[in-house]
């Protein structure tokens, strides 16, 4: 009698890690009551300058970031930023005053990752007027603190593009006002300009275990939040691996 050893060899197929899955690390809504401060968000020296004397030039302390409201109580967002009225009518820089204010979000202690991408609602507030040359440029500019510039963009409410030349950079150059938006006339400012949404997401290459995005904007004129201002809604921030 014959007795035949069988040997059974198997070979696994090497099984695929799969790769880190993103994690958000910061998300905010800004729906707390109206008013609420956030720590993580600090806003510069609002800076002016202008050639009619006054206004000149100078600097206003950094104001407190808190939240608000639209006018009709759709949305609670931060804001609303763009910087105070500077001057006053009869001024020689009165309506021809460059305003710049910028908004920092910092985030400390994140987890390890190659990328980051943010995402989030701007809101463009008013009477911007995009690249008119009598009015504008009205910009918009995001940047990560010591890294990379992910947006710097002129954006436009103001219709009368054909005396006033008030087309907006986003999503190209000269582009019609609110090309690219989200929603326009939604939250409740009534007159010719009333706001436009846009939903914006950015990737960038990142290691650090801390980051600081800053949300600026130079906005032409100088009237105040009343005539031209911008807000921040649904913010996040995501790692990727």
């Amino acid at each position: 009698m014959r007795f035949f050893l069988i040997l059974a060899v198997f070979v696994s197929s090497p099984v695929p890690v799969s790769a880190a899955q993103a994690a958000q690390v910061y998300s905010n809504s800004f729906n707390e009551p109206v008013g609420t401060c956030y720590p993580e968000w600090s806003s510069s020296i609002i800076s002016y300058t202008s050639t009619g004397n006054p206004p000149g030039s100078g600097t206003l302390p950094a104001p407190a970031v808190t939240n608000t409201v639209s006018p009709n109580n759709a949305q609670r967002f931060l804001g609303e930023f763009g910087g105070p009225q500077i001057g006053v009518p009869g001024d020689p820089g009165y309506n021809h005053t460059r305003v710049d204010q910028t908004i920092s979000l910092s985030l400390s202690n994140l987890p390890v990752h190659s990328a980051l991408q943010v995402a989030f609602d701007l809101y463009i507030l008013k009477s911007w007027d995009g690249n008119s040359p009598a009015y504008g440029l009205d910009r918009f500019i995001l940047s990560v603190a010591g890294g990379p510039v992910l947006l710097d963009t002129t954006f436009s409410n103001n219709r009368k593009t054909n005396t006033e030349g008030s087309y907006q950079d986003y999503p190209a150059t000269n582009s019609l006002p609110w090309a690219g938006s989200f929603s326009t006339n939604t939250l409740g400012y009534n007159g010719f300009f009333y706001d436009g949404i846009y939903r914006l997401k950015f990737t960038f290459a990142h290691t650090g275990s801390n980051v600081t995005l800053n949300f600026r904007s130079s906005l032409f004129e100088g009237k105040g939040t009343t005539d031209e201002s911008w807000g921040l809604d649904n913010v996040s921030v995501s790692t990727a691996p």
